[in-house]
C-alpha cells in the first residue's frame, strides 16, 4: 500500500484557509455589531460630545480607525433599514465589511433582495463593477425658480446668547468677488495652521476642495480680521492697531474687586461666558469701573507678557485639548478666571485653540489640574473625561459564533449575470 505524504505546503494552504474563513466570519459579525452600535448612536444623537464634530469623527476616535473606514461604517449604519437582506448577510458574518460598504454606497433599496442572492459569491472588485452600472439617483433637491430683480443687502442679528446670524444677497458680478475672497482667507488660515509660508502654493488641492481643519466659518472670521486690519490706517502707518476698530468691553467691579457683567462699548451686555472668553486673552480692551469711576483699562497683569506666552506655548506644544492638533494661532487661557483672582502665572495658564477656547467658555468642556505638574485633564459637558480610547477588547467582550464564512469563487464575472434594466 502506497504511503500518501501530506506536503507541508498543502497542509499550510488547507490550515490557513480554514483559519481564515473561520476568523473572517467572526470579524464580519463583530463589525456588524459595531455598525449596529453606530446606528444606535445616530438614532439617539448619542455621539454628541465635547470636541466631536460628527458621528464619523466619533468613530475615528473611539474605534481608532481611519477617516475613510469610519465613513464607510457610518454609511452602512445609515442604511440598515433600507437594505435588510444584505444587512442580514453581514450580521451573520457571510459578507465582509468592504462588500457591505460598497452596497451601502450605491445599491438602491428596491434591489436589495435581488443582489443579496449574488453578493456572497462576488469578489469586491466584481461587485464594484456591477454597482458602477447603477444609475445615479436624483437627490430630490428642488430647483430654484427664477426670481425678479433683487436688492443688494447684508442683514445681521445678534441673539441674546451673543451669537450672530445673518444673510446677504449680491448680484452675479459681485458674487465671484466673495468666492475669491473666502477662498483666499481659507487658504491663508490653512497655511498658518500648517506652518506654511505665505507664498506657498496649494496646487495639490483644487480651489473647491476642503482644507482639513479649516471650515468656511474660520475663513469668514479670517476675512473679517484681515479686512479690519487692511482698513486700519493706524496699523498701516505705525504697525499697531488703532482704537477705532478695536473691541472694548466694560466691566463694573463690586466691593470685593470681582467683575460684573461685561458690556460692549455703546452696545449690549454680553453673556458671562462671552465676556470671560474675550477677557481671557488680549483680544479686546477691557475697561474696569467702580462706582462710576474708571479704575483702569486692560490692566497689565491680565495679559501674559510675550516672554511668558512663549514659555507657555513651548511647554504645551499646541492646543492642550486631547483631540486637537492645532499648533498655531493659540489663545492663552486662565484656568482660574482673571476676574475671580486668577493669577497670570504658568500654573494657571494653558494653550487652547480658538474653537476649544470658545467651547470651554460656552460650557461645552471643563479643565482640571495643574499644567506645570502634568495633571491637566479635560471633561465634557456631562463631566465625562476626554481621554484616548483603550487598547484591546474589553474584559466583558462576548465571543460571537457566526455562520461559517464562505469566500467568493473568484472566477470570471459573466457579462449577463446581473443587469440593472
Amino acid at each position: 500500500m502506497a504511503m500518501v505524504i501530506d506536503h507541508p505546503q498543502d497542509r499550510a494552504w488547507r490550515d490557513a484557509e480554514q483559519e481564515t474563513t473561520a476568523l473572517m466570519g467572526t470579524v464580519n459579525a463583530a463589525m456588524a455589531r459595531l455598525v449596529a452600535t453606530i446606528a444606535m448612536l445616530i438614532d439617539t444623537n448619542g455621539w454628541h460630545g465635547s470636541g466631536i464634530r460628527s458621528i464619523d469623527h466619533w468613530v475615528t476616535w473611539k474605534a481608532c480607525v481611519s477617516d475613510r473606514r469610519a465613513s464607510g461604517l457610518v454609511r452602512i449604519a445609515r442604511r440598515i433599514d433600507e437594505l435588510p437582506a444584505c444587512w442580514s448577510l453581514f450580521r451573520d458574518g457571510r459578507i465582509t465589511e468592504d462588500v457591505m460598504v460598497q452596497l451601502a454606497r450605491r445599491l438602491p433599496a428596491e434591489r436589495d433582495e435581488e443582489l443579496a442572492r449574488l453578493v456572497p459569491d462576488l469578489l469586491v472588485s466584481q461587485l464594484r463593477r456591477i454597482l458602477r452600472s447603477c444609475p445615479e439617483l436624483p437627490d430630490g433637491t428642488p430647483k430654484e425658480s427664477p426670481l425678479g430683480l433683487r436688492e443688494r443687502y447684508v442683514r445681521s442679528h445678534t441673539h441674546d446668547d451673543g451669537w450672530l446670524t445673518g444673510e446677504f444677497c449680491l448680484p452675479p458680478m459681485e458674487g465671484p468677488l466673495y468666492d475669491a475672497a473666502m477662498a483666499a482667507a481659507r487658504d491663508a488660515e490653512f497655511r498658518d495652521r500648517c506652518g506654511l509660508e505665505a507664498d506657498v502654493e496649494l496646487n495639490d488641492l483644487p480651489a473647491a476642495a476642503t482644507r482639513p481643519g479649516v471650515s468656511w466659518a474660520d475663513a469668514f472670521v479670517r476675512l473679517l480680521s484681515e479686512g479690519s486690519d487692511g482698513l486700519d490706517a493706524t496699523l498701516q502707518r505705525t504697525g499697531y492697531r488703532g482704537e477705532r476698530h478695536q473691541i472694548v468691553l466694560h466691566h463694573d467691579l463690586d466691593p470685593q474687586g470681582h467683575f460684573g457683567p461685561g458690556q460692549l462699548h455703546l452696545g449690549d451686555v454680553v453673556p458671562d461666558s462671552v465676556a470671560r472668553y474675550f477677557a481671557c486673552d488680549a483680544q479686546v480692551r477691557v475697561a474696569a469701573w467702580r462706582a462710576g469711576q474708571l479704575v483702569g483699562i486692560t490692566p497689565a497683569v491680565r495679559v501674559p507678557s510675550r516672554a511668558l506666552r512663549r514659555a507657555i506655548e513651548r511647554r504645551d506644544q499646541g492646543c492642550t485639548h486631547p483631540l486637537c492638533s492645532q499648533r498655531r494661532w493659540l489663545h492663552i487661557h486662565h484656568l482660574r478666571f482673571w476676574g475671580d483672582g486668577g493669577l497670570t502665572v504658568p500654573s494657571n495658564l494653558v494653550c487652547l485653540c480658538q474653537a476649544h477656547h470658545r467651547q470651554l467658555h460656552d460650557g461645552g468642556l471643563s479643565i482640571k489640574g495643574n499644567p506645570e505638574m502634568g495633571s491637566l485633564r479635560f471633561f465634557d459637558a456631562r463631566g465625562r473625561p476626554i481621554e484616548p480610547p483603550g487598547v484591546g477588547p474589553s474584559s466583558d467582550f462576548r465571543y460571537v459564533e457566526p455562520t461559517t464564512y464562505t469566500p467568493p469563487y473568484g472566477g470570471p464575472l459573466a457579462t449577463g449575470s446581473f443587469g440593472w434594466n
